[in-house]
């Protein structure tokens, strides 16, 4: 059995995301249908987007807003030592702006008014807790660049906690935000412990899922929408209880939802990672192939799986095409920061 590693685990959680993101992204907004007649099967190889899709202009292998958008909130945490502050991560917001590529074509229904309130200079705490519009801080931009909150935390749920939640009060300040992020957040928090395995991620993304709902009743704006909790419990059942992969996007996506809300968004992405047994490939393949909101939900799904498993399990021929594509990307270089952050903060 190989030894314990945590810049292994960092590196897999940061690496399997961006795989998850950049196979995701030609297939994202289609229905798994067309997804099989478009690509011959399901899509295990990185393509190029097509026209008129959310990706359009990337190259196969590129990532999008949900990997960029993770890597800037890694580059904030690292800057702050661990200790982020909401105007840091206001500041990672707005860093992620310069990417021209993606910014504004890949803005959330969030992010969009976020980061122009944030170069008007509002308040980032005021700015955090509007809503006043459909979706707003409920979309699941909270969760698909959270993965850091859980990697500078390792074995520390209430400080993944504490961390998401600073993480989302820029954009996302509302109960249901607060707990879907904080799911993330603590499940990977609890994947890089030495001992972790698919259960003890499950119950430790329900601890952070209950927690932040919790907390944000108490302190944030509530907004309206379905409760995190209960959903990632039934995504879980589906999960334990479908016999194949057919069987298992078809309810996830009938009963708990592929759409780019938070409260649907995070219970099938966990549904993914309970299925897949925590298997960086297979999980991201199984986001990939969902539809809909394929290149988020893979994106989550991969942190999980590859925080758990480690990059010694992530295909390296596939991660070495992804290092291509984004070169301007240091994957290694910002996991090996984040796990000094980490293995000061380690908890046995």
């Amino acid at each position: 059995m190989a030894s314990y590693d945590l810049y292994d685990r960092i590196l897999g959680c940061v690496a399997t995301a961006a795989m998850g993101d950049a196979l995701g992204a030609p297939t994202e907004a289609m229905s798994r249908a067309d997804i099989i007649s478009g690509y011959g099967g399901y899509v295990r190889e990185f393509y190029k987007p097509g026209a008129s899709s959310y990706a359009e202009g990337n190259e196969p292998g590129e990532v999008t807003d949900d990997s960029t958008q993770l890597y800037e909130m890694a580059r904030a945490l690292v800057e702050t030592d661990g200790d982020l502050t909401v105007e840091a991560a206001a500041k990672a917001l707005l860093k992620w702006s310069e990417y021209e590529k993606f910014y504004p074509r890949n803005a959330g229904p969030t992010t969009q008014y976020v980061i122009e309130e944030l170069k008007q200079g509002k308040d980032p705490v005021e700015v955090g807790l509007a809503g006043g519009t459909y979706g707003r801080g409920t979309s699941n931009g909270a969760a698909m660049r959270v993965a850091p909150a859980g990697l500078v935390n390792p074995g520390n749920l209430d400080g993944a906690v504490k961390t998401a939640i600073t993480m989302c009060a820029p954009s996302h300040a509302n109960q249901i935000a607060y707990s879907g992020a904080a799911a993330i957040a603590c499940g990977i928090a609890e994947a890089i412990t030495e001992k972790a395995d698919v259960f003890s991620v499950i119950r430790a993304c329900m601890y952070g899922a209950r927690a932040a709902e919790h907390y944000g009743l108490e302190h944030a704006r509530i907004a309206a929408g379905c409760r995190v909790v209960p959903r990632v419990g039934q995504a879980v059942r589906i999960a334990i209880e479908a016999e194949t992969l057919d069987q298992l996007l078809a309810e996830l996506e009938g009963q708990i939802g592929n759409d780019g809300e938070i409260s649907s968004t995070v219970p099938t992405a966990i549904g993914l990672f309970a299925f897949a047994g925590g298997d960086p490939f297979d999980t991201i393949v199984a986001g990939a192939n969902i539809g809909n909101d394929t290149d988020t939900i893979a994106c989550i799904a991969g942190a999980l799986a590859g925080a758990l498993s480690g990059f010694a399990r992530v295909p390296q021929d596939k991660y070495e095409y992804l290092k291509t594509a984004n070169a301007y990307l240091d994957f290694e270089g910002i996991s090996r920061q984040m796990a000094d952050i980490a293995s000061r903060r380690l908890k046995v």
